[in-house]
């Protein structure tokens, strides 16, 4: 928000907060309203008074003006609510968060014995992309492992996709999921010729 805009929000937010806290104290019987009455009529008829009421008002109602209806956004913001921005000599490009989740979605498909999949975009205001992504893995799976498999699968897939680079991946396994009975023996029986 540019220091205009920072003004003109403060200033408003200060005269709406006096308006409410008096018409408070007159309601509650605090103050008698004939004293404003006395000091606007004082302030009205005396010359120099009604200069400065007039300047006053004229600057509060352009500031009004400029906050209500010419509100630009940062030049050098270059991420949005629903995605991030890319810059090349060609134009833009907007990658929504919906887009990175999809391909979240398909490279956890993609890793056995990882389940349903939870991806939140977090983008900052430098522009930095991390995702959050929650998982539930088979039993008899290092979590480790996978965990650490899906990460650099991720970065590198939104990498190759996109182009953009992720700051963090951070992946939180919720649950651990019991299959057929055959299953779970099939995974003993793995780790027991292993050993």
């Amino acid at each position: 928000m540019k220091f205009l805009e920072r003004l003109g929000l403060a200033v408003f937010s200060i005269i709406v907060l006096t308006l409410s806290i008096v018409l408070i104290l007159i309601g509650a019987g605090f103050i008698e309203p004939t004293i404003f009455s006395i000091l606007i009529t004082k302030i009205v008829t005396v010359q120099n008074y009604t200069y400065i009421l007039y300047g006053v008002c004229g600057i509060l109602a352009l500031l009004a003006l400029k906050c209500l209806f010419f509100t630009t956004p940062s030049e050098d913001d270059n991420y949005d609510e629903e995605g991030i921005q890319l810059q090349n000599e060609d134009g833009t490009l907007l990658i929504t968060k919906t887009t990175l989740c999809n391909i979240v979605d398909g490279v956890v498909m993609e890793i056995p014995k990882v389940h349903t999949s939870q991806t939140n975009v977090i983008i900052d205001k430098e522009g930095n992309v991390s995702l959050d992504v929650i998982i539930n893995v088979a039993n008899g799976v290092t979590i480790k492992d996978v965990s650490s498999k899906l990460q650099s699968k991720i970065k590198k897939t939104v990498k190759e996709s996109t182009d953009l680079e992720l700051k963090f991946v951070n992946i939180q396994v919720i649950n651990v999921e019991i299959g057929d009975i055959e299953e779970v023996e099939e995974v003993k029986e793995t780790k027991e010729s292993k050993s």
